[in-house]
């Protein structure tokens, strides 16, 4: 057994590399947008070596995944107070990333359990585990809950199997099979599983209790970050690849010029989920809070009454290919085909939206437009902000929460 320094140094030594984080997603729907219900999550472990280390770093996978031990309480208490210094200097120094999960997390059940594995949520749940692992009384319940989830993790009976997604050269990928075989193999054996640790919970009943409502977040700074949105396009609903276009064109365009040169925010943005359907708006670092949701609420208006020029058309659609087919290194290239493969996401799909940025019109423009003016009349904000910024915004009526 090592401890977390000496496993840390020798996993630098043998590999490039090893990771734990969970992947949660929303299904996807071919062209039209998914089941706000339908939900996958999986604990991923991603790694990489060289040739000659596979064995090592398979071994390394292993004994992270069966050995860790859970009852180490001081250490415990350590990633727990590392884990809330980071959440709280992260929702004021980044606050546009937690207002976005936060407004996404009233319209899909994984955004919601995102919510509560990542957001402003989750700072709540830390500090209340660091109080349990910090009082003798609490600490042995915290320490079951742990090892229940290992064992809930560790079940591969039935249809609870692993996936393994490797990405290597085919002379690499065949000389490895049979450490690959084993590997898996010991998995399957390992001792640690329990069928009955895998009591499944309803999120998507506990997910619909959450209604959307306009949410404040005061905290100790001078800036806000604002963010604003909401369903564009409705569950079963085709979407077009144009709504990309759109919304990296009134990100460089309007909510630039808007938001950030006249505002005086450090940033200004938006964009649109193709699987989910929600569209948000999100500022970084901004002086102001109604001025910006109102300059959101007038992107519509200037959408529905667009002229652009071909070469602002053209502009436009060539940015936006240039965004999603931009360069990327193997192991990113790997993990993008098996988060694909398991949200359902086929290569026609992706052709299709290609197709259709390719394609975007003027039109499309005017009709996103109309369907912004809609959205305008049901949209909500999340803010996370200075108390004085939502003293002075009178024209939103925010329920205000404590989070630091």
């Amino acid at each position: 057994g090592k401890d977390a320094v000496a496993l840390s140094q020798y996993i630098g030594t043998h590999t490039g590399g090893l990771g734990v984080s969970h992947f949660i997603s929303q299904k996807a729907n071919g062209a039209a947008v998914g089941d706000p219900s339908s939900v996958l999550g999986y604990l991923t472990l991603r790694a990489k070596c060289v040739p000659e280390k596979v064995d090592t770093m398979l071994d390394i996978a292993e004994e992270v995944l069966t050995t860790a031990k859970l009852d180490n309480r001081q250490r415990a208490i350590e990633i727990l107070k590392e884990t809330k210094a980071g959440l709280e200097a992260a929702i004021v120094g980044s606050g546009h990333r937690y207002a976005a999960g936060r407004l996404s997390s009233r319209f899909t059940v994984a955004d919601h359990i995102g919510e509560k594995m990542g957001g402003l949520d989750y700072l709540a749940t830390v500090k209340e585990m660091l109080e349990q692992a910090e009082n003798d009384d609490t600490w042995p319940a915290l320490q079951k809950r742990l090892e229940g989830i290992r064992s809930a993790l560790l079940c591969t009976k039935g249809d609870k199997r692993m996936i393994i997604n490797l990405t290597a050269d085919q002379e690499l990928l065949d000389s490895s099979r049979s450490q690959i075989d084993k590997f898996v193999d010991r998995m399957h054996g390992n001792s640690i599983g329990d069928v009955s640790a895998t009591k499944l919970h309803d999120w998507a009943e506990e997910a619909k209790m959450e209604a959307a409502e306009n949410e404040g977040f005061p905290v100790p700074t001078q800036v806000n970050y604002v963010g604003f949105g909401g369903q564009l396009f409705k569950s079963g609903e085709e979407m077009s690849g144009s709504a990309q276009v759109i919304s990296k064109f009134l990100s460089t365009g309007f909510l630039w010029d808007q938001v950030r040169v006249i505002g005086g925010a450090y940033g200004g943005f938006c964009g649109i989920d193709p699987v989910s359907g929600l569209f948000r708006f999100l500022s970084y670092r901004d002086p102001n809070l109604q001025g910006t949701v109102d300059n959101y609420k007038a992107a519509a208006d200037f959408l529905a009454n667009i002229e652009l020029t071909q070469e602002e058309l053209e502009k436009a659609v060539i940015g936006t290919i240039g965004d999603i087919d931009s360069p990327t290194s193997p192991d990113q290239k790997g993990f993008t085909s098996l988060t694909r493969w398991l949200v359902g996401r086929e290569h026609a799909d992706l052709q299709r939206r290609r197709d259709q940025i390719l394609g975007t019109t003027v039109n499309d423009f005017k009709e996103f437009g109309k369907r912004l003016q809609q959205l305008n009349t049901e949209a909500k904000a999340v803010v996370i902000g200075s108390g004085q910024a939502f003293e002075e915004a009178k024209d939103i009526n925010f329920n205000l929460k404590n989070v630091l």
